[in-house]
């Protein structure tokens, strides 16, 4: 059953980070599929998925949010995520923050993905020498 979450979970971060990276050229482009209903639904719906398969994987797996640095990590990356993904595509209506916001958010995303491949709370920032 652990393994069944491990591979839903890494399927929804696929899903979520395409998602995202659309929905950005999107606002860039100005483009009406901004507004559609499913592209304002189905992220809320993956993320949710997402995150339901992260708990179970907690709750299943060997390791304690407080015990492990990287899961911590993680947690508040993607608070900050979370954040900066809200002002890119909704609470800033200047283009130049709303870019910013979500670049800035695609590398906090490839930096979570870092933390869950090293198990690293430092993920990408471990200097190799």
């Amino acid at each position: 059953m652990y393994e069944l979450l491990k591979y839903s979970h890494v399927f929804f971060v696929g899903m979520s980070i395409s998602g995202f990276l659309l929905r950005g050229i999107w606002m860039i482009k100005g483009s009406s599929w901004m507004q559609h209903r499913l592209t304002r639904l189905l992220p809320h719906l993956n993320d949710t998925l997402l995150l339901l398969s992260a708990v179970l994987m907690l709750m299943m797996g060997p390791w304690s949010l407080m015990q492990h640095g990287w899961l911590q990590a993680k947690l508040i990356a993607l608070l900050v995520y979370i954040a900066l993904g809200m002002l890119a595509f909704r609470y800033s209506h200047v283009m130049a923050i709303r870019i910013s916001a979500w670049l800035l958010a695609v590398l906090v995303f490839v930096f979570m993905v870092s933390v869950a491949i090293s198990k690293s709370a430092q993920g990408f920032l471990i200097y190799p020498g």
